[in-house]
């Protein structure tokens, strides 16, 4: 049989456009860390370019309170994904405190000549909170939870559809200006444009989410380092939120009062050394540190664990109680997650303090394995579906941006260039490629 060879010339490979299909760019913005995540929709899955998180200077409980030090802090983390990636990031999804935040139900009209278009679903959605934002108030979003097509309901994607009227009914929710506009303010400062705002809520669902969770009621609860948030879904729409003052920081304090230590050294000890279960601790397990006297002491496992687990069910506690304060409906599902799920042990506290029906999430998307970033990969993908559930197809890089991630090469000066062995028109991956061929 005769035998049929494929030849590629790799030379022409680097000249073929490749498209990187959709980038986008959100910040997390913390109390204690300000996390950044590019990541690109591409055949319906994402996968993350570049992450990083700084710590947050300027913000105390999720608000801004020195925007100076805010504007550096997110300058010099956007800088430091700015050079993974090969060019400067200028446009982000940005999260918004959710203080105060009021949920309204709401309806619209928008008259169709023809085929709804994304047009005719803005209209709809604009009509409807027209003239119902209190004052002193700001729209977050609205949340379509019915469409109707010339009076009748209307499931999945209505856009193209034929019709003479549009009626949209949702949830619009809303929070104090102050919330929005003194971060969106800090961020712009910063030297980026804000194309979306987002609730801590509305963005964990989106990381979490399921086809199961889309049918019933439920909470999701983020356990965050000065603040922990709680949000009830029915149907996967957010239907009410709230955040209590308490957090990852109340352990450190816990464990600086308590052994005499200062309250980095507090914090160093819940992360490596506490367990969030005192069952499972080593009795000679010790840990030697300096206390606030100069003096040098020795701490057993058993009795750092025994504070933090007693702090971390008080948080548990406020939580299941929130929850029946914010919906009198049964609760089908409680999601946890957030930066102090890492804790050694913390999944067997919950078991013991919720039951075993509890579910503690864990991040497993590739470049963001830390439940820190849970939130800010939700924001891009609760983006990325309300974009598509509007009609709308957006990115946030432009094809100049596309082309230097896509050939990093063209980053480089010729001094660069020169000194490395690669194939002109392939990225650095097929450079390496082939010099570590020549090598050998």
């Amino acid at each position: 049989m005769p035998q049929i060879y494929c030849i590629i010339n790799l030379y022409h490979l680097g000249k073929v456009k490749i498209s990187m299909k959709k980038i986008y760019t959100s910040i997390d913005i913390g109390s204690d860390s300000i996390k950044i995540v590019t990541a690109e929709y591409y055949n319906k899955k994402i996968y993350v370019l570049a992450s990083h998180s700084i710590k947050a200077k300027g913000i105390r409980k999720g608000l801004v309170v020195d925007s100076n030090l805010a504007i550096n802090a997110i300058k010099d983390g956007i800088k430091v994904v700015s050079e993974k990636l090969g060019f400067n990031i200028k446009k982000v999804i940005v999260s918004v405190p959710d203080y105060n935040a009021k949920f309204k139900y709401v309806t619209g009209t928008s008259r169709v000549e023809g085929t709804i278009t994304s047009d005719n679903l803005a209209t709809a959605i604009k009509a409807s909170v027209y003239g119902k934002l209190e004052e002193n108030y700001e729209l977050v979003t609205v949340e379509p939870l019915e469409y109707l097509i010339d009076g009748e309901k209307v499931e999945g994607n209505i856009i193209n559809k034929t019709a003479n009227k549009l009626d949209v009914n949702g949830i619009m929710i809303s929070v104090p200006k102050k919330n929005i506009y003194s971060v969106i303010e800090t961020v712009e400062n910063a030297g980026l444009e804000v194309v979306e705002i987002c609730l801590s809520g509305l963005a964990d669902y989106a990381e979490v989410q399921n086809d199961v969770m889309d049918k019933k009621v439920g909470a999701i609860v983020n356990i965050g380092h000065e603040t922990t948030n709680v949000s009830v879904f029915s149907k996967g729409k957010l239907m009410n939120t709230e955040t209590l003052q308490i957090g990852g920081v109340n352990v450190d304090k816990d464990l600086a009062y308590i052994f005499g230590i200062n309250i980095f050294d507090g914090r160093g000890i819940k992360e490596k050394f506490a367990s969030a279960h005192k069952r499972f601790t080593g009795v000679g397990d010790l840990f030697q540190i300096k206390n606030n006297y100069g003096e040098i002491i020795r701490l057993n496992q058993l009795e750092v664990s025994e504070v933090v687990m007693s702090r971390l069910n008080q948080i548990l506690n406020y939580a299941k109680k929130q929850i029946m304060i914010l919906t009198k409906h049964p609760i089908n599902y409680i999601i946890i997650t957030g930066g102090m799920t890492e804790i050694k042990s913390f999944k067997n506290l919950v078991y013991e303090n919720m039951g075993k029906d509890v579910i503690i999430y864990t991040e497993s998307t590739l470049g963001v394995r830390d439940n820190k970033y849970a939130t800010a990969l939700g924001m891009i993908k609760y983006y990325i579906r309300k974009m598509k559930s509007r009609g709308k197809d957006y990115s946030m890089i432009t094809d100049e941006d596309e082309n230097r991630l896509v050939n990093p090469r063209k980053n480089k000066s010729k001094t660069e260039e020169r000194g490395e062995n690669e194939v002109p028109g392939i990225t650095k991956l097929w450079g390496n490629i082939f010099k570590g061929k020549e090598e050998k």
